[in-house]
């Protein structure tokens, strides 16, 4: 539940929700009749197959809006699993209420907006638990398979002395930013949710390659940043700019003007 969410950034590796939900749902109240909804939404003049397939265009109207908020939001936020089934939990939230909406509308005021939301609560969540399980259960398996099979020397970032001991090994992606302090650098890195610090006797010449190759990028002469920990560039009055991490337990960096337009292009 605590552990680094890992599913794609784009906006098309979110589109396999945006398809899938509406039409499980589609097909789940064909098939099924959950609480007999057929017998409810044949109202109004029209069919139940009619209000499926409307309540199935809203639900796949809210998908493609929150899950295009995600992917933006995804790629500045280091989520973790349980902001992401809270992120789910939202959807459906938001669903039952248009979908209370869509049926106060055509029952014609047989039900007051907060009746129909209850109705709502109980037909969209014991609905959508289903498939937003399956996914989430597809996603967790590929993560599993991707950590069995990645090579630790691949994926770990390994930071030696001036003497070429190896002094920390640690996933890049938890490393929010290194910075040089004379004869040392500081490591500043997030570790069970807290921001912890590592310092290092070595050059920062001697690890940039090395961080370079883990996705961490030069903003300073004294600074590497990892780009998915910057929430914003700013830039004061004097022309001097800087980045400002998500995490505000950690001092805003300098971004030297060589680097900041390779920064401001990752973020």
């Amino acid at each position: 539940m605590n552990t680094q969410l890992r599913i794609g950034k784009t906006y098309l590796s979110q589109l396999l929700y945006v398809a899938l939900i509406p039409a499980f749902f589609v097909g789940f109240c064909f098939l099924y009749d959950p609480f007999g909804m057929k017998a409810f939404y044949q109202v109004g003049g029209m069919t139940f197959g009619f209000h499926f397939l409307m309540l199935a265009c809203i639900l796949l109207a809210i998908l493609a809006l929150t899950r295009l908020v995600f992917s933006a939001l995804y790629k500045h936020i280091p989520f973790k699993w349980w902001h992401y089934i809270l992120w789910c939990i939202g959807e459906t939230f938001i669903f039952a209420c248009f979908m209370a909406l869509y049926t106060t509308l055509f029952y014609g005021g047989q039900f007051n907006y907060f009746v129909a939301l209850s109705k709502s609560f109980k037909f969209s969540y014991l609905i959508l638990v289903y498939p937003y399980l399956f996914l989430c259960l597809i996603q967790v398996i590929r993560n599993k398979d991707y950590d069995l099979n990645a090579e630790p020397s691949d994926t770990l970032v390994k930071f030696y002395d001036e003497h070429k001991r190896l002094k920390l090994s640690i996933d890049p992606g938890a490393v929010i930013c290194i910075q040089a302090d004379a004869n040392y650098i500081i490591i500043k890195y997030m570790d069970a949710g807290r921001i912890k610090e590592f310092m290092l006797r070595a050059s920062m010449k001697s690890i940039e390659q090395t961080v370079a190759g883990h996705g961490l990028v030069r903003c300073h002469r004294s600074y590497f940043v990892n780009p998915k920990y910057v929430k914003m560039l700013s830039k004061n009055k004097d022309g001097i700019i800087t980045a400002e991490l998500l995490h505000p337990e950690v001092d805003s960096i300098p971004v030297s003007k060589q680097f900041y337009q390779q920064l401001s292009e990752l973020l």
